[in-house]
């Protein structure tokens, strides 16, 4: 388990579950939270792909330079404003992508 300040595992949240919740732990209407760390820009078409598909998604840039970790943020905002979702920052090199309907905070 991940403790505070630490990213959780690849695949895994902060209490050692995978990255989206089962359909048996899914209230009805609700959609799995997405953890990604994008590495390459295949990986930020299939951050895109999860919002298209209205899933909110957590994405962690400290696997990545600052520069790419901008032009992350940047086409991911791009892709949000037309999604009509929002973008909210959690911590450092970490935020939330949240498709159109669901508000960040």
């Amino acid at each position: 388990m991940a403790g505070l300040g630490k990213k959780p595992p690849r695949g895994q949240n902060a209490q050692g579950a995978p990255d989206a919740a089962g359909p048996a732990e899914r209230r009805p209407g609700e959609r799995p939270m997405q953890l990604r760390h994008p590495r390459s820009f295949a990986d930020v078409e299939e951050i895109i792909d999860r919002l298209r598909e209205k899933q909110s998604v957590i994405v962690y840039l400290n696997e990545v330079n600052a520069a790419t970790a901008q032009r992350v943020t940047d086409m991911l905002s791009g892709a949000i404003y037309a999604l009509g979702g929002g973008m909210a920052p959690l911590q450092k090199d970490m935020y939330i992508f949240t498709p159109q309907g669901i508000e960040t905070k």
